[in-house]
């Protein structure tokens, strides 16, 4: 199998001052059945575009957004980028995953430079701020055990998670507030877990962000079954129909943080026919220590920090049409 490090590598195939053009390829190891996981082939995009940006002033993506036009196959592709505006603190993108002769996903990014500002009013909202967002899982990596992943997610071997089950069980029926005709706001359900890449030579970068930001269980599956809309769950695929990621913060590089772990949050509050569409908002925080590693230390959860923020739009859809999708042979396409 191979690292997801390696298996984001884009090579550059052609280049002018306004477009480039890089050959890739989707790895089978980081599928969902048989289709390419979609936050991973987002991925090669923000790879491509990052590529694409470095002897710029606006290196780091800022925030992207794809939609998902068909779905991708295991096997070469292309990405095609091109500059669409160059102003004083962005860099406006588009780019195109190219399978054969269809675009599997097309794009919109806005490069920047997340370098805050020195002098000026402070624009950051952080701890002690009692606004600032914080760390939405409740134990520390140090204090937790390993989950397996479901069978069919290609890359179960080649990560490691552990389910926050505190958050899981505000999704028990016997916590859901009763519907009444003077509720305000509430229903949905959450998610949260520490994940990382179980291998030491693997590495997390910005352009593994969109793969992270897709790694969650999805709305129906957490439904209990008392609930109409869960039938069927556990047999459904959830492709991606959009998705955007918004870059908060550079990636940490201080030994006060595990360089191979985040924690993830969803949240996940509508579900509606045709096809079970359905949101996920999920948040990407910084860990202090691998799983299952590291001490427990006074503050620790204030010294995390939101690393990106990922936005999308699912559907629920039998399995057998992601075997069937993704077994297409790809020099037919």
């Amino acid at each position: 199998m191979v690292l997801l490090v390696r298996a984001l590598e884009v090579s550059e195939t052609s280049r002018s001052s306004e477009a480039a053009t890089y050959a890739t390829k989707l790895d089978g190891s980081w599928a969902i059945g048989s289709v390419p996981q979609g936050g991973y082939s987002f991925g090669l995009i923000v790879e491509a575009c990052t590529q694409f940006q470095l002897e710029t002033v606006h290196k780091e993506p800022i925030n992207v957004t794809a939609h998902f036009l068909r779905a991708t196959n295991v096997g070469p592709a292309e990405v095609h980028v091109r500059v669409q505006k160059i102003g004083k603190n962005f860099t406006n993108l588009s780019a195109d995953l190219v399978q054969g002769a269809h675009i599997k996903l097309t794009s919109q990014l806005i490069f920047g430079d997340l370098t805050p500002v020195a002098g000026g009013i402070p624009r950051t909202l952080a701890p002690p701020s009692p606004y600032a967002r914080r760390l939405p899982l409740l134990k520390h990596p140090s204090a937790v055990v390993r989950d397996g992943m479901r069978d069919i997610w290609g890359f179960h071997s080649r990560m490691n998670w552990s389910l926050d089950r505190d958050i899981l069980a505000n999704n028990d029926m016997a916590r859901q507030t009763q519907t009444k005709t003077e509720m305000i706001g509430g229903g949905g359900v959450e998610w949260g877990a520490w994940c990382e890449l179980s291998r030491a030579d693997d590495e997390i970068k910005p352009s593994s962000l969109p793969f992270f930001g897709d790694i969650f269980h999805n709305l129906p599956s957490l439904l209990p079954a008392s609930e109409p809309a869960s039938q069927g769950a556990s047999d459904c695929w959830f492709p991606t129909v959009t998705m955007t990621v918004e870059f908060k913060a550079r990636l940490p590089s201080s030994q006060e943080y595990a360089s191979r772990t985040v924690g993830l949050y969803c949240g996940s509050h509508f579900l509606t026919d045709p096809h079970g569409r359905h949101n996920a908002h999920v948040e990407v925080w910084t860990a202090p220590s691998a799983i299952g590693e590291g001490k427990i230390e006074d503050g620790w959860r204030d010294k995390q920090y939101c690393i990106a923020v990922a936005d999308q739009m699912a559907l629920a859809l039998p399995m057998n049409l992601n075997l069937r999708l993704g077994s297409r042979d790809i020099s037919k396409l």
